[in-house]
């Protein structure tokens, strides 16, 4: 270990690469205002327990869309509505629910009305694979459909 501008330097148990232990907060004073200076953290993966898993992401979706849709049916100008509220409730319930702090949740919902029809839905998106992942699930009753997809991007 050694001491370099306010923090101490030591190779990463896992990567073998110097970083810093304790990232510290400069302030630099503007006027009545003061500005915080973060600095960089070096962590370029998540740990083991603050990992995207599916699984868990997934119950919260299903949990999230199975208490709002369960007394709905289907109509186009209230389903608008329902798709916003629904990202907004399964990413809060994401990110209160589970452990993954460093992570940019993105949520994508789609509702459609129950005709006997087929659907499919696909997503793009470029990333890194051992990092970020994604989940989905899909709600159904005699009038609706809503299909609901979460990803999670890791982010330093």
């Amino acid at each position: 270990q050694r001491w370099l501008g306010g923090a101490w330097i030591h190779p990463s148990a896992t990567t073998g690469r110097a970083r810093r232990c304790v990232p510290f907060v400069r302030l630099a004073a503007m006027g009545d205002q003061h500005v915080h200076v973060w600095e960089n953290t070096y962590i370029m993966e998540p740990k083991d327990e603050e990992k995207f898993l599916p699984s868990k992401v997934t119950d919260t979706i299903k949990k999230v869309m199975t208490d709002y849709l369960s007394d709905k049916d289907y109509s186009a100008e209230d389903a608008k509505v329902w798709t916003l509220d629904l990202s907004n409730e399964i990413k809060a319930a994401v990110k209160t629910e589970t452990n993954i702090p460093r992570y940019k949740i993105i949520v994508q919902v789609v509702i459609g009305e129950q005709a006997s029809q087929g659907i499919r839905v696909a997503s793009k998106c470029l990333w890194d694979v051992t990092s970020d992942n994604w989940a989905s699930y899909t709600y159904s009753n005699n009038s609706l459909f809503a299909t609901g997809m979460v990803f999670g991007c890791y982010y330093e």
